[in-house]
């Protein structure tokens, strides 16, 4: 989860006061420091909300989950898990 911490931590201040984030891969590469694997691009799996992904585990250990992908524009949505 160290790799994802970064985004984690970004949600987490986002959660005061947005119930819904939009970001593009970009902006999440920014945000991590780091480039996301090829296999985030080509695969709408890579973006479940499974708790055997590590990345998985850190949007939603702050308490946000995946909406939507849109592969084609490459961003994500994410919304307050309930």
């Amino acid at each position: 989860m160290a790799k994802y911490r970064p985004l984690a931590k970004f949600l987490e201040d986002s959660a005061r006061t947005e119930g819904t984030v939009i970001l593009s891969f970009a902006q999440i590469e920014d945000v991590t420091g780091t480039a996301l694997p090829a296999s985030a691009r080509a695969y709408r799996s890579w973006w479940g909300n499974d708790s055997y992904h590590v990345q998985a585990v850190a949007w939603r250990a702050a308490g946000w989950r995946v909406f939507k992908v849109d592969m084609g524009r490459q961003v994500v949505t994410f919304i307050r898990a309930s």
